[in-house]
């Protein structure tokens, strides 16, 4: 359903990476907590539970978005120099005689 809301902005927002949270996890109804962990297994997600009140999860959480960052970082950085790399030689090709 997220997901959904995001593709009616546009922007391709549906396609930015996502981690999935569980807050609350210290009041949580364990059962329920179970089958949400089971249904992100089946859509390959990956789930952080946390809680705010007793700090569990958060550190977890914490490096995964690091990680996240990183991860997108590093893939801008190897597009811009793919075009940088692809610009120079299309003006060396233009500059032959």
């Amino acid at each position: 359903m997220i997901r959904g809301e995001l593709a009616s902005f546009g922007a391709g927002l549906e396609k930015k990476p996502t981690l999935m949270v569980a807050s609350k996890i210290d009041v949580a109804n364990p059962e329920k907590l179970k089958k949400l962990k089971q249904w992100a297994t089946r859509r390959k997600l990956k789930l952080y539970p946390i809680s705010a009140v007793t700090g569990e999860g958060i550190e977890k959480l914490k490096f995964a978005m690091a990680e996240g960052v990183d991860k997108v970082r590093k893939t801008l950085a190897d597009a811009q120099a793919e075009r940088t790399k692809t610009s120079r030689s299309d003006a060396w090709t233009d500059q032959r005689p």
